[in-house]
């Protein structure tokens, strides 16, 4: 790359910082995002020549303005002062990005490869070049989490969401040992009369030190450090072994709803773990209903389609959640074995007053009824949005317009008293 490498910086660094008159120094952390994608396609070759293009952009970015250096793999370091101009970091932070707005060409490809970056100051983010680098490391990677292609600067208080998070980790590591994990069911009807059809389990989790804790929190730090897999593959036995018992009790429940994570998907034996799940609870496949993320369509390996034909094998269904939010891969609606599609509630909140979530709900409908599958609208909280999807043709629906998720005696008292009124 022809920039200094990890070691050079350092002592640069150490340098600075040791002087009273030079240690008022920034410290830019950057993670080039999306970089494993050229190396896992086109080889570590391409790899190498996108970072030295990379390197050039960086250094056209920086100028004079401070030091770079690449610190290792993917990850960049600028070392700038700011004494004599307070928005240096900052600046310099913006120029790097839009320096890396145009896509990269290796070899025949065009790659969008973008940055993240965290910034720390001396002496108050770090009074040592480790402390420095760890300040602008955790900043880069608040980041990154927020939104890729952005920047950040170190704050006490992103160092205390740091250090909750690392609480929340270890803690999350024995916590399925521990018995703190429990289902809710969340009932999903007919939206014209009301009456419950099917459930959809949802996973949650209360800690004895750190309480109740909400679940966007926890399964996205659960699929950060890989948790997830063998959570997940407690929630599909559990959600089984309720279905099982509900049938036991007579109650009219065509089939249980469980969400599956593309770690889940990708790093699990899923196809064998579901079998396994449906086995023990002695469950005929179409008894259960495999909620997945439109990410999983567009990971076209064997492995994938492996997985999928076992499913198929098996009966169950499978549906895409929150579809339209992420990749809409339509092509794969019509090769994979997809049965339904579930409207996301992002896109239910504006209806029927918002022109733009109007559009989409319909649109997504309109794709459902043409390729003959089921669609399921998550987030109905108003008689206006039950209106507006009847109209539309969505007949099935969950929200708490009709029941949060709920307890599964709870959710087996609604459906005797269902039965008792029919």
């Amino acid at each position: 790359t022809g920039l200094m490498n990890r070691d050079a910086i350092l002592r640069q660094l150490d340098t600075r910082l040791a002087d009273p008159a030079t240690n008022r120094v920034a410290l830019l952390y950057i993670d080039l995002d999306r970089f494993k994608i050229v190396n896992d396609i086109l080889g570590h070759s391409a790899g190498d020549e996108l970072l030295v293009a990379a390197a050039r952009r960086m250094r056209e970015a920086v100028a004079n303005e401070g030091l770079i250096a690449r610190f290792g793999g993917d990850e960049f370091v600028v070392v700038c002062a700011f004494d004599d101009d307070p928005h240096r970091p900052e600046r310099l932070a913006r120029h790097v990005q839009h320096a890396f707005a145009e896509s990269f060409r290796v070899l025949t490809d065009d790659f969008s490869v973008t940055t993240s970056i965290g910034i720390a100051r001396a002496p108050a983010d770090g009074e040592t070049s480790q402390q420095l680098i760890q300040s602008a490391d955790m900043a880069m990677y608040a980041s990154k989490r927020r939104r890729r292609n952005g920047f950040q600067a170190f704050s006490p208080e992103l160092a205390s969401r740091q250090q909750e998070r690392l609480q929340a980790e270890t803690q999350l590591r024995r916590a399925l040992d521990n018995g703190e994990f429990h289902l809710v069911y969340q009932p999903q009807v007919d939206l014209r009369s009301g009456r419950i059809l099917y459930a959809e389990a949802l996973v949650r989790w209360h800690n004895p030190q750190l309480g109740e804790m909400r679940p966007d929190r926890f399964i996205d730090l659960a699929e950060t450090t890989g948790d997830i897999i063998r959570i997940g593959n407690w929630v599909l036995h559990e959600a089984c072994a309720q279905m099982r018992r509900w049938r036991e009790q007579d109650l009219p429940i065509q089939r249980v709803a469980v969400n599956v994570s593309y770690r889940q998907f990708t790093g699990d034996n899923l196809g064998e773990s579901v079998g396994k799940a449906l086995a023990d609870a002695g469950l005929p496949g179409h008894a259960l209903e495999l909620e997945l993320t439109e990410r999983v369509l567009v990971d076209d390996t064997p492995d994938t389609l492996l997985v999928f034909d076992q499913l198929r094998a098996l009966g169950v269904q499978l549906s895409i959640d929150d579809f339209g939010e992420g990749y809409s891969a339509l092509n794969y609606l019509r090769r994979l074995p997809i049965h339904a599609l579930k409207l996301s509630q992002s896109f239910l909140k504006g209806v029927p007053g918002k022109p733009s979530d109007v559009a989409i709900c319909q649109a997504v409908a309109g794709i459902a009824q043409s390729l003959g599958l089921g669609i399921v609208a998550e987030g109905v909280e108003s008689e206006a949005q039950r209106d507006f999807l009847l109209r539309l043709g969505v007949n099935v629906g969950q929200g708490y317009l009709f029941a949060p998720g709920l307890l599964p005696g709870e959710f087996a008292k609604r459906v005797t008293a269902q039965q008792d009124t029919a």
